[in-house]
């Protein structure tokens, strides 16, 4: 096999987890408005079930360094969805059934590994981005934004035509687990085959470094913003629309368009930050997620909340490939590092729905989006941080 076809299935392999991985999800919020009805929830409980999640992967990315260096990107990949698609198609019965308990276990194992899958991807994407002449970790990351957007449309059908959300689930996990198993066949990151107590130490003070980096954490506080907002449209964005007239089909319709502006964004990522350079990329994209948020925000007052959700994402787009990629300017601090940012990913998931629906029953939802408008703005002026390092 040549090496340029062997870059192809490596950069197509990696790319297709992040589609799966944003699959599940998308379906899962897509239907947020029914999970809510049939478990007979609140918006505050709402918050503290989307909590449940990101719980499962912050367990998940503590060990998940450890899981690679011993087993290997691949048998990693194949453990890790093997348990996604079983939970997730666990998770559609239980929810049926308005079991709040087992509902919440099948979606803690989904968010378990799905962390696992998010530094799995990343490590492969930043590997193969170096071996090729071009760009591509926008692009990897803009599968991402393709699964978000087949999960919304593929959602909106199936309530349009009334197939139940268990049948959704149960499909989507198994479609989900087959096709990333197959994926991980791809991966190029062996198991180190002797691991010494003193590499294992080198790798734990590396660890415990980087959230002493004053850069590193800067970095983090941007990908936190952008997680969070991106979480807060994830979570609540279909609910807030049924709450202020659309059908459940309108609104999984609506977070559609939402990420067919990440997805475009994202696949032409790799130019715009080439023109722009990544630190003004990240100002401008923390400035029009900005914009996006405050017109969505004043959708009783201007009621436009197609534009709000088109800046929203059109922001949305680079910001967090961006700051993963300050992350791995060091290749040697790399891995320590987007382990980090991963980490906080999993710690903003964890806020934003307890945040969010706390704030949205006391005010309402439109008010509690001022959160995630806050975090984009301090963002903004942060962004200089992004600047590539310097090579010695």
């Amino acid at each position: 096999m040549s090496k340029q076809k062997r870059l192809g299935l490596w950069f197509a392999g990696t790319s297709a987890i992040f589609f799966t991985r944003a699959l599940l999800f998308s379906t899962f919020v897509s239907r947020g408005p029914e999970v809510q009805e049939a478990l007979n929830l609140n918006t505050a409980e709402m918050g503290l079930l989307s909590m449940v999640f990101p719980a499962g992967g912050l367990a998940g990315i503590m060990f998940a360094g450890l899981l690679v260096n011993r087993f290997g990107t691949r048998r990693v990949n194949a453990a890790t969805y093997i348990l996604a698609g079983l939970s997730f198609v666990a998770l559609g019965p239980a929810v049926v059934s308005g079991n709040v308990f087992l509902a919440s276990a099948a979606l803690f194992f989904v968010g378990l590994p799905m962390a696992i899958s998010d530094f799995v991807g990343n490590i492969e994407g930043t590997a193969v981005d170096k071996a090729s002449k071009r760009s591509l970790f926008p692009a990897i990351h803009g599968l991402f934004g393709v699964g978000m957007l087949t999960g919304a449309t593929l959602a909106s059908w199936l309530i349009a035509t009334g197939v139940g959300l268990d049948i959704s689930f149960i499909a989507v996990g198994v479609f989900a687990g087959v096709i990333s198993v197959l994926a991980g066949l791809t991966f190029n990151t062996n198991p180190r085959q002797q691991i010494t107590s003193s590499g294992n130490s080198e790798e734990k003070k590396s660890s415990l470094r980087v959230w002493t980096e004053k850069r590193s954490l800067l970095i983090a506080v941007i990908g936190f913003s952008f997680i969070l907002a991106e979480g807060a449209a994830g979570v609540w964005v279909p609910i807030a629309l049924t709450q202020t007239g659309f059908s459940g089909s309108e609104a999984a319709f609506a977070f559609g368009v939402f990420w067919i502006v990440i997805t475009i964004g994202r696949l032409i990522g790799g130019s715009i930050v080439d023109l722009m350079g990544r630190r003004m990329a990240v100002l401008v994209s923390a400035l029009i997620t900005s914009s996006g948020i405050l017109v969505f925000m004043a959708v009783e007052i201007v009621a436009l909340p197609y534009l709000g959700l088109v800046l929203w994402g059109l922001g949305m787009a680079i910001g967090f490939p961006m700051a993963i990629a300050s992350m791995s300017d060091e290749p040697t601090m790399a891995p320590a590092r987007i382990n980090m940012i991963i980490s906080v990913v999993y710690i903003s998931g964890i806020t934003v729905g307890p945040a969010l629906g706390a704030v949205g029953q006391v005010a309402g939802l439109y008010v509690a989006f001022g959160i995630p408008l806050v975090m984009m703005l301090l963002s903004a002026a942060l962004s200089g941080v992004t600047r590539p390092l310097a090579k010695n």
